[in-house]
């Protein structure tokens, strides 16, 4: 992503210096912004930036020195006077709602949308979007590579905005809060690193060796979601589309090697846990999650495969409700799952409810209960927890390519989680990201089985540009099932 700084709108004490910070740290865009300046002032203020700089830096006001001075581009607002003459290098403006960007795409090399966030720099200036608003507009290719959020953006924010669909980010307040103290350069590459580099997930999970679910079908799915996957392989197994011929479990100590190596060095910003094949496992998982315990975490636990193979040992499963379930921020199991975790059939939405009530209050945690083995043509997702829950209704998707679509959405919550997504929204769109993988897989033959999802659909592809936004949209003859 790109990252932009615009400069604050007075001319104050030390701006230079503050200027050549930022350039000299890799700042690729600098967004000169005087609105009530003079010509004299802007020029005075390039000629104290060295030269090699200024293909960096674009204008806001007096645009007639970005060609003198041989600048990046320029900025197109409001006060603008007359016409912009053809500029070589880039020419952007700014707009403030989905429908003046609808009108003015294609026009600019690139535009500001805001206030994506409530703005720091500005007292009152509130976010003017909603996040279905932007995911709306990021699947209808409203917003693309050519959009920089700005507004209220900080670190934190960045892989929320990545996740939106936005080509960068500008920065105003987030920047310049911070001069005249020590901590002005080191933020700023905390923002710099935030801005290229995509938020990290941790699968910790057994191998397919076919490639349809486990670790494998994590990392694809958390590559297209344009994040980073890493992974810790808890079992190696021999399956296929046809099902699962042999488990061998990783010994303990190398699982517990694993954790360290990824956890001591890579940022890691969610978790996912799929496969535990045992309690000397599961003892190792729960140790390294209790020494991070700010981390989200989605666990998908994974019993019995599709083909009736248990793929975990009778003691697993009491170290697993005790040491690693209350510390999940999701638990996402399926029927079969819950029943097995309940000793009692959880066969319709009403059991499905009570489940979900249940195993909230056992575990002090979210569920999200999938009703994919409900019977007829609807399918209904519960997530709930302690005395209440929600229905996601939904028509199916006809497809016999369905191996690892609890993977795919358990890892696609997880990624929308370390991007800085709510546990309602994370969900909401890990559902609709796997709509779309099934959706782009279902005409796909590997295998003679069951056989996977496509988790790299494009948005331009006529099959998922029909992709519906909100869960209510499904049409009639969609079928899918989790």
């Amino acid at each position: 992503m790109e990252l932009m700084v615009i400069t604050r709108p007075d001319f104050f004490e030390g701006e230079v210096q503050a200027i050549r910070i930022l350039l000299e740290e890799g700042l690729e865009f600098l967004h000169i912004r005087k609105p009530d300046s003079t010509e004299e002032q802007v020029e005075k203020l390039l000629k104290q930036i060295p030269r090699k700089y200024y293909n960096r830096i674009v204008l806001h006001e007096h645009v007639d020195l970005a060609l003198r001075y041989d600048l990046r581009g320029v900025h197109v607002n409001q006060r603008t006077k007359g016409h912009v003459p053809y500029y070589k290098w880039e020419v952007s403006t700014s707009v403030h709602s989905l429908e003046e960007l609808k009108k003015k795409k294609g026009r600019y090399e690139y535009m500001f949308l805001s206030p994506i966030f409530d703005s720091i720099s500005k007292t009152g200036y509130r976010s003017a979007f909603t996040a279905d608003q932007l995911l709306e507009a990021r699947d209808r290719l409203i917003i693309d590579r050519g959009i920089i959020a700005l507004g209220g953006v900080t670190a934190d924010t960045v892989s929320m905005v990545r996740m939106w669909g936005f080509g960068g980010v500008a920065v105003l307040g987030d920047v310049w809060k911070y001069w005249g103290t020590a901590d002005f350069r080191e933020h700023f590459r905390q923002l710099w690193r935030a801005a290229n580099t995509p938020p990290v997930v941790l699968s910790i999970a057994g191998s397919d060796c076919s490639g349809g679910a486990g670790i494998q079908a994590d990392i694809k799915t958390i590559a297209g979601l344009n994040a980073y996957a890493a992974s810790v392989v808890t079992a190696i197994t021999a399956q296929n589309t046809l099902g699962v011929q042999s488990v061998f479990p990783v010994q303990a100590d190398a699982v517990r090697q694993q954790l360290q190596s990824v956890l001591d060095d890579l940022p890691v910003a969610a978790i996912k846990i799929g496969m535990i094949p045992n309690a000397a496992v599961a003892k190792v998982v729960a140790e390294a999650l209790s020494a991070h315990p700010h981390l989200p975490v989605v666990c998908d636990p994974v019993m019995v495969s599709t083909s009736g193979r248990r793929l975990m040992e009778p003691n697993t499963l009491r170290v697993m409700e005790k040491r690693i379930f209350p510390r999940c921020i999701l638990i996402t199991p399926n029927q079969p799952e819950a029943s097995l975790l309940l000793d009692r059939p959880v066969t319709d939405v009403e059991s499905m409810k009570k489940a979900v009530s249940l195993l909230g209050a056992r575990y002090g945690t979210r569920i999200l209960l999938k009703g994919g083995h409900l019977a007829g043509d609807k399918l209904v997702d519960v997530l709930g927890g302690k005395n209440w829950a929600d229905e996601f209704r939904h028509d199916k998707i006809a497809s016999s390519n369905l191996h690892g679509t609890g993977c795919t959405l358990s890892s696609a919550i997880a990624a929308h989680l370390a991007a800085g997504f709510s546990t309602w929204q994370a969900v909401m769109q890990g559902e609709i990201f796997t709509w779309g993988a099934i959706r782009a897989g279902r005409d796909l033959r590997f295998g003679h089985g069951n056989g996977p999802l496509w988790h790299f659909f494009s948005l331009n592809d006529d099959l998922i540009w029909r992709k519906p936004l909100t869960l209510q949209d499904y049409k009639e003859d969609d079928i899918f099932i989790i």
